[in-house]
């Protein structure tokens, strides 16, 4: 029983290797097809930052990039009124970019967002301060359990979940039937923990009028269309 056992399971191992060496194909691009139409609402209020969550979620790394010297000594700035405006000109070798005064004038402690990248455990935000640095925060997020809200004084978040929600490490089960060949009644109990594309998992079945209905089960499963 042994010797089987082992070679079962070495069996296993070699087929999941051959499948990801040999058959495991990279994933299609997947094309989303949006089915709706961007709808411009123009408010007739003005806005207001709102308030930061009560749990403030301090950033795992801080990156400080250097500031390109060079590349800045290529633009000039000048000043043109228009109308009632005053709108900065960039003027570099290719292209002229005017920006309007109200960019500075509001809000103007915030940082500019010039990046965002969002992944399903990081959110990483680069942001251009009044200094003229460009720093990038990447904060670890957790989707399923906060919600999260940027302003002026970080990132924050809350709970949107009841308080007796908890995450378990594995998946328990509980029951119960009927074994067919042997004619027995039978309680069971079953444990699973699953990532990506690995699944563990233990079983036991007690036969409850015969012995030979009992199982003891340990093993391992591979999702192959993930």
């Amino acid at each position: 029983m042994k010797i089987f056992l082992n070679i079962s399971l070495i069996l296993g191992l070699l087929g999941i290797i051959g499948y990801l060496i040999f058959f495991n194909k990279p994933k299609p691009i997947i094309e989303i097809e949006y089915d709706y139409i961007t709808d411009t609402i123009y408010a007739d209020t003005t806005y207001l930052p709102s308030e930061p969550y009560p749990i403030p979620t301090p950033p795992k790394i801080v990156t400080i990039y250097e500031i390109d010297s060079l590349a800045l000594d290529l633009l000039k700035l000048k000043l043109v009124q228009d109308s009632l405006h005053y709108n900065i000109i960039i003027q570099g070798l290719e292209t002229v970019i005017a920006i309007h005064e109200n960019y500075i004038k509001q809000f103007p402690q915030n940082p500019k967002l010039i990046g965002l990248e969002l992944q399903r455990d990081t959110l990483s935000l680069g942001l251009l301060n009044i200094s003229g640095n460009i720093i990038k925060y990447e904060y670890p997020i957790f989707l399923n359990r906060f919600r999260y809200q940027w302003t002026l004084s970080g990132l924050s978040h809350e709970t949107h979940l009841p308080p007796t929600l908890k995450s378990y490490f594995a998946d328990y089960f509980v029951g119960g039937g009927v074994d067919v060949l042997w004619k027995s009644p039978y309680f069971s109990f079953r444990v699973e923990k699953e990532w990506t594309r690995i699944r563990l998992y233990g079983s036991t079945q007690i036969g409850l009028l015969k012995r030979e209905a009992n199982q003891l089960k340990i093993g391992i499963d591979y999702n192959l269309r993930k």
